[in-house]
């Protein structure tokens, strides 16, 4: 671990094309041999697309009621997978179904095969699905009370994106916390985007259509809280409790989108000026975090742990 730590400090806040890579080998070799006693349902359809697919990790146990934890991967909006490897991302949904949580580990359309806001509707149809299933014995008896939403990247702003729908006058309006959601994570997420990056540029024309700040702003996670009615539920922090994390050697557009959505949540927040739980995680960088949970390092796991647990006070 140390070593893999000291190539993080050495890189500091540099993530290219193909590094994602690197960082997976490096932290494969840390992860210990997977749980027996968990069990794991490979591929449960949530909808009709390709990749509308899931892994439920079930913990052991007749215990009914237990929390759920939904985890959507990034990749930028054009890769990734629930299964990038073996064992990322198997890492999240052994480290938690460890202790007690049913979790679902789901896919994702990627670009170019999908358009806004297809990426959000695909988190309806998992929240759907763990809602109809997740009680079920074969789920580990899971809580449609106690889910908690989990999204690393682009994945929580996908996740964002399902949520915030009220805040773009186009899209259905339906009850944003039904299916029930007890709890957000969002980790080094793309509330917003730097045009000027040619990867980026390419994706946000591919998703939203157009490459224009006034095309794709009010898409965006942060353009969507901000024109969320005042009414919504959302807005209170005490019906959905936010962790918002960053690590300490972030790739600067995710850092500026952080503080941007970090101001524009205060701004609109209930109680008024309630702030969202916020932590920079040290000696980490953009994916070193997710990759770091299930391995000796247990910062990030724990500080999840905290939180849900905080949420299911």
């Amino acid at each position: 671990m140390d070593a893999v730590l000291a190539k993080i400090a050495q890189e500091t806040i540099k993530f290219g094309p193909g590094d994602e890579e690197v960082w997976r080998e490096l932290y494969e070799p840390l992860y210990p041999e997977f749980r027996r006693d968990i069990q794991v349902l490979r591929d449960q359809r949530y909808g009709p697309a390709d990749r509308n697919l899931l892994d439920v990790y079930v913990p052991p146990g007749e215990t009914h009621d237990k929390p759920v934890l939904l985890y959507i991967h990034g990749g930028g909006f054009f890769s990734g997978d629930k299964r990038w490897s073996e064992k990322c991302y198997a890492n999240i949904g052994y480290a938690f179904a460890s202790q007690g949580i049913a979790t679902v580990v789901a896919n994702h359309q990627l670009v170019p095969n999908v358009t806004y806001p297809g990426g959000a509707d695909d988190m309806q149809l998992a929240r759907e699905w763990i809602y109809n299933n997740i009680s079920d014995a074969k789920c580990g008896y899971g809580s449609t009370s106690k889910v908690i939403l989990f999204g690393h990247s682009s994945g929580g702003a996908h996740i964002a994106a399902n949520l915030f729908a009220a805040g773009d006058p186009e899209r259905a309006k339906k009850d944003p916390l039904f299916p029930p959601v007890a709890g957000l994570i969002l980790l080094d997420v793309p509330f917003w985007y730097d045009r000027r990056k040619p990867v980026r540029q390419k994706t946000i024309r591919s998703y939203y259509g157009d490459d224009a700040e006034e095309a794709w702003g009010p898409k965006s996670a942060v353009g969507l809280w901000e024109r969320l009615p005042d009414d919504s539920p959302l807005l209170d922090s005490r019906k959905l409790p936010i962790y918002l994390g960053s690590v300490e050697w972030e790739v600067p557009e995710t850092t500026d989108a952080t503080i941007k959505f970090f101001n524009a949540y205060r701004a609109r927040s209930l109680p008024t000026g309630t702030l969202p739980f916020f932590h920079v995680l040290p000696k980490h960088n953009h994916l070193s975090n997710v990759l770091s949970i299930g391995t000796s390092d247990t910062a990030q796991r724990d500080l999840i742990l905290q939180f849900i647990a905080a949420c299911l006070r």
